[in-house]
């Protein structure tokens, strides 16, 4: 019996070179389901979304099919994807059965199957077999760059290796953010006074850190309108720095903005609050 791994590399060598001339450029704006053949075996791979945000959860499915007799067994199947993707625990399914990851690397993963359990016939039911994974987009993903994904598997007729085949997968840009701090005025030593950041796009997601000179006063979660505060009691007078530096969120990068606050003396005149000079404190954050 002629060896069926000598005839997939033959076909899939000229396949590659018939791509790479009918379809320059095809990576940079890779489509969403991409199929071939390789003798009597057919493969269609889609990803669900080609151009996702990072944090996106995309899917990625590998059928089988034959055009012609004999059946077909699938033992396993090595799926190749970016190191900056991140396989979602227990997504791995084979035609809707969970199944587990035996082996993996950064950038692959690999399941196993029985070797009776999927079987793909030409003319009689089941004629397919679904391969499913999910993945997560990585803070690490390159942005506007096609990345490749692709498949290998081990069947009855022989073993596919396929480099490149796609969907690429081409990671967004983060858009641009701004970060605004709200003017405060009145500020008083021992007195609790509000700090408040605006983030523009506004949207809940992310944190701002507060920071009064090289004083972290703490981390607040960004609203949905964008914005996020901290009271803070000054313990000194003087002229402050007021940093408000935004985490970023998925799909929108990372901005900061620093503000100065003046903070004045306790009055001495007999008002205030009970004169003295301010010994107390009466707020979270102080120095």
């Amino acid at each position: 019996m002629v060896d069926r791994r000598v005839q997939r590399l033959a076909v899939f060598a000229a396949a590659a070179g018939l791509a790479m001339t009918a379809f320059p450029g095809s990576a940079v704006a890779a489509p969403g389901t991409i199929t071939w053949d390789d003798g009597n075996s057919r493969f269609t791979r889609t990803v669900s979304n080609t151009n996702p945000v990072v944090g996106d959860t995309i899917t990625v499915t590998t059928k089988f099919e034959r055009t012609g007799i004999p059946v077909e067994y699938i033992y396993s199947i090595k799926d190749l994807h970016p190191a900056c993707l991140t396989p979602v625990a227990g997504s791995a399914k084979m035609s809707g059965n969970a199944v587990s990851i035996d082996t993996s690397s950064s950038d692959w993963i690999r399941a196993e199957f029985g070797i009776t359990k999927y079987p793909v016939y030409p003319n009689i039911s089941p004629k397919s077999q679904t391969f499913e994974i999910q993945y997560t987009v990585g803070v690490n993903c390159a942005r506007d760059t096609p990345l490749p994904t692709s498949m290998h598997y081990g069947g009855s007729l022989g073993d596919g290796t396929y480099q490149a085949k796609g969907p690429a997968v081409t990671v967004s840009a983060d858009a641009v953010s701004s970060t605004t701090i709200t003017a405060v005025s009145g500020a008083q030593v021992g007195k609790a006074v509000t700090l408040e950041a605006s983030v523009t796009p506004a949207a809940a997601g992310g944190t701002v850190q507060f920071k009064a000179g090289d004083n972290v006063l703490g981390d607040i979660p960004v609203g949905a309108n964008g914005k996020a505060s901290i009271v803070w009691t000054p313990g000194a007078p003087g002229s402050y720095s007021i940093g408000a530096a935004f985490s970023g969120r998925s799909g929108v990068a990372s901005s900061s903005s620093t503000a100065t606050v003046t903070v004045a003396e306790v009055p001495t005149d007999g008002g205030g609050d009970g004169g003295g000079g301010g010994g107390l404190n009466t707020g979270s954050f102080s120095f």
